[in-house]
């Protein structure tokens, strides 16, 4: 599965695989005369290897959110290069531009995508945080296992629930059309959630928790994401832990 998060990493890949040649292009412009035939050889380099670059910004600002504006100085710093280089042919007036996107640009990009990201998905801060760690280290297995660990622990919890509740019994508790202990929800939101959740015990809980066997990377990122945003559905505002993912 390539998630809208994936693929915006994706692009933000190849955009820095594109700038670090351009930072090493302009580095020859800048041991060649500028009257040279040899200049006009490595500036043709240059230009194209930084057509590339802005071919890669493009892709990025496609699929970035219109409320994440990002690409404004990443552009100017490289617009400034067709004024010095390409027709003052002065290149040491580029200064240090390139280290700028490299350094600054792109990093403050992720970062403006990232923060908006996470506000917009609605997922509580702690259990991201408690999975992360999982995640960062390749365990798999284990956060998809942790990952239901947390909503049952968290629901009982916060809904003062019996320990002993888990599974069907669980969401039913917390769902069920009678005596249901989620009461912010509609009838009809209870009940979305119910087959939601029942379906995801079955289908992808019960198979890793009595075999011995890892469960699909992709199919986990998406089931720990849908029982992260049921858990934030059902927690208070005032219960929730922001996250600076």
């Amino acid at each position: 599965m390539h998630s809208y998060r994936t693929h915006v990493y994706d692009l933000y890949v190849a955009a820095v695989g594109k700038a670090a040649p351009v930072a090493v292009a302009y580095g020859e412009c800048l041991q060649h005369d500028p009257k040279s035939e040899e200049f006009s050889t490595v500036l043709a380099e240059f230009q194209a290897l930084r057509n590339e670059l802005e071919r890669a910004f493009d892709a990025l600002d496609h699929v970035f959110p219109a409320d994440v504006k990002w690409l404004g100085g990443a552009r100017r710093h490289l617009g400034w290069s067709r004024y010095w280089i390409d027709k003052e042919r002065h290149p040491r007036g580029w200064g240090s531009d390139p280290q700028t996107i490299i350094e600054h640009d792109l990093p403050a990009a992720m970062d403006a995508f990232n923060t908006w990201y996470e506000t917009a998905s609605q997922i509580d801060g702690d259990y991201t945080e408690r999975l992360r760690e999982f995640r960062s280290s390749a365990q798999i297995n284990s956060a998809h296992r942790e990952a239901w660990a947390i909503f049952k622990t968290q629901a009982t919890l916060l809904f003062d629930l019996s320990d002993d509740l888990d599974g069907y019994k669980l969401v039913d508790r917390l769902f069920g059309d009678e005596q249901s202990a989620v009461s912010t929800l509609t009838a009809k939101e209870r009940r979305g959630y119910r087959e939601l959740m029942k379906g995801l015990y079955t289908l992808y809980r019960n198979p890793v928790s009595h075999n011995d066997s890892d469960p699909n990377p992709a199919v986990t990122d998406a089931v720990t994401t849908l029982i992260g945003t049921c858990l934030a559905r059902i927690t208070p505002p005032e219960e929730l832990i922001p996250t600076d993912c």
